[in-house]
């Protein structure tokens, strides 16, 4: 299905272009600040996964005794997204989400992971995520990002989580981020060749698989209801605004 038949993604262009040009970018010139953004940004790659969980609590049988759903195509599309979200090739000949790749990156370039480890540690052990983020989120934007994520995931209805995994949450890595980390993977590898390959992992899947795919859920959800469709943009927007003030508390903690 074609994603721009009943969604106008023109609405989110301004805030995409506000996020690929943002002045995060040209700060991250140096080997200390690319780990301090990897210490904040390691949020947005842990609070991803809730929105695809999300999904697939809704659209496929997650429990036992077990069931046949209802949208085998729609099923088929989340669990194929999970499988590289969740199981993706570590490039070492193994498997790990994408968040524990990220989590290896870290520890290569000897990045601060004890924050992001103790969260994920307390809500593993049943207390309230919201409780958990407050005491281990090291800034309010990070503690308002998180937390309008998992707000979504908890208590949007399909066509909102869809729209803001498929639409608010796009990275839109800059071209000369990447350049950068590029050459400092052939400069220092044993520091930044893992997060290299995160990026360039993270932006084969979106581009080639997963992106497409994303879009095309949002829009069969949505169809032609005219509320759905006002409701997940507006969804959308939210999440690339609130990406936005992480942007903003990021490079402010740089300059």
């Amino acid at each position: 299905m074609d994603s721009s038949l009943f969604l106008d993604l023109g609405t989110l262009s301004p805030l995409k272009e506000k996020l690929l040009l943002h002045r995060l970018y040209p700060l991250l010139d140096r080997p200390q600040r690319i780990i301090t953004f990897m210490e904040n940004h390691v949020w947005c790659v842990w609070d991803f996964m809730s929105l695809l969980k999300a999904l697939q609590a809704r659209f496929t049988c997650t429990q036992v005794p077990w069931f046949p759903v209802r949208d085998p195509q729609m099923g088929r599309v989340i669990n194929t997204i999970v499988v590289g979200e969740e199981t993706d090739e570590d490039g070492k000949g193994g498997y790990l989400s994408h968040f524990e790749l990220y989590l290896s990156s870290m520890h290569a370039a000897d990045a601060n992971t004890t924050p992001i480890l103790s969260f994920v540690s307390e809500i593993r052990e049943g207390r309230p995520w919201q409780n958990a983020l407050e005491q281990h989120a090291p800034s309010r934007a990070i503690k308002d990002f998180v937390h309008l994520t998992l707000s979504i995931a908890t208590s949007g209805q399909c066509h909102e989580i869809a729209a803001a995994f498929a639409l608010g949450r796009e990275d839109l890595i800059s071209p000369m981020f990447l350049a950068l980390i590029g050459e400092l993977a052939h400069r220092e590898p044993n520091r930044f060749d893992r997060f290299h390959y995160y990026l360039n992992r993270h932006i084969e899947l979106d581009g080639d698989e997963h992106g497409p795919a994303a879009l095309a859920m949002v829009s069969s959800l949505c169809g032609k209801d005219n509320k759905k469709r006002a409701e997940a943009m507006e969804t959308a927007a939210k999440c690339l605004e609130s990406r936005l003030r992480l942007w903003d508390g990021i490079a402010d903690l740089l300059s």
